[in-house]
């Protein structure tokens, strides 16, 4: 099996156990991405697929299709109903190695709150098994003080399969924080959503990081249309 074959095999492994392991929990129901199922950014070949968890929230999965020199798998987990962190991750794999990205964004009122940070802090010893993989720094950004756990790591051949567990384990974090965490009232969903929405509108209007590429090629209505009601679902 060739080096892009098997880089092919694990992107779709992260995405199935990805929305597996969701299912195995919550009913999940595949929306229809129309318009924005295919596009074609930087004269990459990207598919789109989001989902709705039932109770929980949505879910956005893409990935490349078609390019020898780059195969990505990028996951969002967008928390509707309790106070929970959005989950985010890219794994590329390219000719030069590649990288992966595990992002835990705390858009919650109140980041304080005790029960809250005492999950931060599971997701970030989570991460530690993988503290011997080197890091990738990432450019300041507006969403720092909103993020202060991730992981942004160089990828390394003998450390894939740890690190596809490492998301698979987020994910077990967040279903387990979900299941222990009681449910907003209306007034409290709609303050949380209100501060997810900003933060996706920010990721437009001060050129987040990867967000750039996308305005570039596609414009900013698009691209807000496609992160409001795709890729974050909110």
């Amino acid at each position: 099996m060739s080096s892009y074959e098997e880089n092919e095999k694990k992107v779709q492994i992260i995405l199935e156990r990805g929305i597996g392991i969701l299912a195995q929990n919550y009913t999940v129901r595949k929306l229809d991405a129309g318009e924005f199922t295919n596009p074609v950014t930087a004269g990459i070949q990207f598919r789109i697929a989001h989902y709705e968890i039932e109770n929980v929230g949505h879910l956005m999965t893409m990935h490349t299709e078609n390019n020898p020199h780059m195969l990505m798998a990028t996951y969002t987990l967008t928390p509707y109903f309790k106070k929970l962190p959005l989950i985010s991750s890219d794994f590329i794999y390219n000719e030069e190695g590649g990288m992966f990205l595990i992002e835990i964004y705390e858009l919650v009122k109140n980041r304080e709150d005790g029960q809250f940070r005492e999950w931060i802090e599971k997701y970030s010893e989570r991460f530690g098994d993988i503290s011997d993989v080197e890091d990738i720094p990432t450019q300041p950004c507006f969403y720092d003080p909103i993020r202060p756990v991730y992981v942004s790591k160089k990828r390394s051949l003998s450390w894939d399969s740890a690190c596809i567990q490492n998301l698979i384990d987020t994910i077990k974090i967040f279903i387990e924080q979900e299941q222990a965490s009681e449910t907003l009232d209306n007034a409290e969903a709609a303050e949380q959503r209100a501060i997810q929405h900003q933060y996706v509108d920010d990721l437009i209007d001060q050129n987040g990081v990867s967000t750039k590429v996308w305005v570039k090629d596609h414009g900013a209505d698009y691209v807000r249309q496609f992160f409001h009601e795709i890729f974050f679902g909110i």
